[in-house]
């Protein structure tokens, strides 16, 4: 295989992974875009994460500066093999989102803040996001003290002109496309779901004494996860209305977390059971009903449902599919591969009998241009899902599908927990 280094933008190759600035002139070296290197080898992460947004490259036959090993920034190059990109790898692209839900501290090493110098700590406000290259929550030596170890992917959002950070586990979550990845959610976490047209509103009253800024439209079928909620405190009843708090900063309405919508037209769930309002005594099985929102697809006549199985009796839904119907595909080809893909998937969500959940599926191409994905990534045809399987690693579900999966299997050491399967060519990466 004949692999080689393509530089896309002028750059600087570094002997370690450090900015330039922090480097003696013969540490470094300006190269030009276009240039083409033949690659002995090349890595973007080892044992202990990514290499500081860099990927460390081999050249074969070649040195520069009388060195042939080198470390290169990530947005500046591509690796091609036989002339297929290799690196970035399909939707490796689409980056991972570190955000910080709760004022805290960023560290440069896993401990108590008050074990550290100042000049190794940096004070960061809820809702500030980072673009990552890769994260960690363990090592071979295990854990970090309860810390996510990140590495910041893009050079300009560098802290104190530093890649790598620890951040303790509880103040930030992982997300991607998204949807959070790590740490896994909580399959017992409260769930807020609208059934009805309503309001969100931040005080319980009726919308006429609310100004516009007090309100918020919500449509049946949106769902929230919540830190918690309350239809009642030590005053009273808050008017027939439910008091709720958004779990995660990136699910905040207008910038705020707590508010309030009127108990008939939500309810709250948890690991799929209704906790409030309490069900009514059971009553004989009606004909299948959805409550998710509503919506049509290409060569179909029939209205279809965000909590409707893709398949009868499936695991998937449509809403998963179609990212609760904010991704509606363009044809009807499109919905035979979201249809095909949900039967190839059954099986395995029935093996394993683990919830799986769903980070991304289908992706029109404005979508998929938006999230950084390949540009013919098999999502965009309905083909392709990343998926998130509870108690298992990316690696440990590939081991398990590898021989009977009929198409890609992929997975990413920047982002552990997830593992990509299309019903594209039959293909791995990743191992």
């Amino acid at each position: 295989m004949n692999q080689v280094l393509r530089v896309n933008r002028p750059t600087v190759f570094v002997l370690r992974p450090e900015p330039p600035s922090q480097l003696a002139a013969n540490e470094q070296a300006a190269i030009a875009a276009g240039s083409l290197y033949p690659l002995q080898s090349y890595a973007y992460a080892d044992i202990n994460g990514g290499f500081e947004g860099h990927v460390k490259v081999a050249l074969r036959d070649r040195t520069i500066g009388g060195f042939n090993t080198w470390f290169v920034p990530t947005q500046a190059i591509q690796v091609e093999a036989d002339g297929v990109i290799v690196y970035p790898h399909e939707d490796q692209a689409t980056s991972p989102v570190l955000w910080i839900n709760t004022g805290t501290l960023l560290k440069r090493r896993p401990l108590d803040s008050s074990l550290l110098p100042p000049e190794e700590t940096v004070a960061v406000p809820r809702g500030q996001t980072y673009n990552l290259h890769s994260y960690a929550f363990a090592d071979s030596q295990g854990n970090f003290n309860n810390h996510i170890k990140f590495a910041i992917r893009n050079t300009e959002d560098f802290v104190n002109g530093l890649s790598t950070w620890f951040v303790y586990t509880p103040h930030a979550f992982v997300a991607l496309d998204n949807d959070v990845v790590f740490p896994r959610q909580d399959p017992n976490a409260f769930v807020l779901r609208v059934t009805a047209n309503t309001l969100f509103k931040r005080r319980p009253v009726d919308s006429g004494q609310l100004a516009a800024n007090e309100q918020v439209a919500a449509s049946p079928g949106t769902t929230i996860v919540l830190s918690s909620y309350a239809f009642a405190n030590a005053q009273g009843s808050f008017n027939g209305h439910i008091r709720f708090t958004i779990k995660y900063v990136k699910d905040d309405i207008n910038g705020l977390n707590t508010w309030y919508v009127f108990q008939g037209h939500a309810r709250v769930e948890r690991a799929g059971v209704v906790v409030y309002p309490p069900p009514a005594p059971p009553a004989p099985p009606p004909p299948p009903q959805y409550v998710g929102r509503p919506f049509r697809l290409p060569g179909n006549t029939s209205t279809f449902y965000t909590d409707q199985p893709i398949i009868p009796g499936g695991s998937f839904t449509w809403g998963e599919a179609t990212r609760e119907a904010t991704r509606i595909p363009e044809t009807q080809a499109i919905v035979d591969n979201i249809i095909g893909l949900a039967r190839a998937l059954q099986p395995v969500r029935d093996r394993l009998n683990r919830p799986f959940q769903i980070t991304s599926w289908y992706r029109p191409p404005a979508v998929n241009a938006a999230v950084g994905g390949a540009s013919q990534s098999q999502h965009l045809y309905g083909k392709a899902v990343d998926v998130q399987v509870q108690g298992l690693s990316g690696r440990q579900v590939a081991n398990a599908v590898m021989l009977s999966w009929p198409g890609g299997v992929g997975i990413y050491s920047n982002i552990p927990n997830i593992i990509h399967l299309d019903t594209g060519p039959k293909r791995t990466w990743g191992f």
